[in-house]
């Protein structure tokens, strides 16, 4: 897991790398500093998105990644944030039991709408 700790301890092993390879870089280099959108993050907030440093970085990874995430949210702050972050934008949430999944998930792809597939086991 891509924990705090973790993240960190990969900062400090970036950032000596660089120094020993007497790479110019500015000093404590992350993901913060590096992708953040001061604007998008204060919007994430306002959606609900916790404050603290390991979920701006989520934040920024999600918003910033090709692929769809997959979110392990035990919490539901994730789920919330989602939900309200594409309000607008005609999210449709679903789950595997529901009768309807399928036609759901066909026409959001069809009309490039995000789906928020809720309570996923271990296995599809």
């Amino acid at each position: 897991a891509f924990t705090l700790t973790y993240r960190t301890q990969l900062y400090e092993l970036w950032n000596k790398a660089m120094a020993d390879i007497d790479l110019p870089h500015s000093e404590n280099v992350n993901l913060i500093g590096v992708l953040q959108d001061p604007v998008a993050i204060r919007q994430w907030r306002i959606d609900g998105l916790p404050a603290d440093e390991l979920s701006t970085e989520n934040g920024i990874i999600i918003s910033k990644a090709r692929r769809w995430p997959l979110m392990i949210d035990p919490e539901t702050q994730a789920n919330k944030w989602i939900k309200q972050q594409h309000h607008g934008d005609g999210l449709a949430t679903i789950k595997l039991s529901d009768k309807d999944f399928l036609r759901t998930l066909e026409n959001s792809i069809r009309f490039g709408k995000p789906v928020l597939l809720e309570n996923v086991q271990e296995e599809l």
